[in-house]
């Protein structure tokens, strides 16, 4: 899976927020079945498609992608887990959206705060640098 962690969180919340609308209108649904277990429908294909992050970040992503490939790529996101976590089998814990998404948080912030926080502060170092 080569998509950019900022791209699989903001999918991951969209697919949060599509089965907590979900369970609340379906009240034979139930949200921690959902969470595991996600329904993965064209509203998610839609508000994922024409988000302004993937428009800004991954165009390609919004372009070519159909609901049976986001499909795939949520399964593709269950199936890869959490890395450095004992699998479900020896816990007993399911992996589930939030806890993927918080994962995913966290991978984020980290690349912003070790890569991008101090390339932008290279950058405006010297851009300074040649205003004086």
């Amino acid at each position: 899976m080569d998509y950019p962690s900022n791209i699989v969180l903001l999918l991951l919340q969209i697919v949060l927020q599509r089965q907590q609308t979900l369970a609340h209108r379906d009240k034979s649904l139930h949200l921690q079945e959902l969470l595991r277990e996600p329904i993965i429908d064209g509203d998610i294909l839609m508000e994922f498609k024409k988000h302004k992050l993937v428009q800004f970040y991954g165009p390609q992503y919004c372009h070519d992608i159909s609901l049976r490939g986001l499909k795939t790529l949520v399964k593709d996101i269950f199936a890869n887990g959490i890395p450095n976590v004992t699998p479900h089998s020896e816990t007993n814990e399911p992996v589930t959206v939030v806890a993927l998404a918080n994962y995913y948080y966290v991978q984020r912030i980290n690349e912003l705060q070790e890569t991008e926080l101090p390339q932008l502060k290279e950058i405006l170092l010297r851009k300074l640098e040649h205003m004086t």
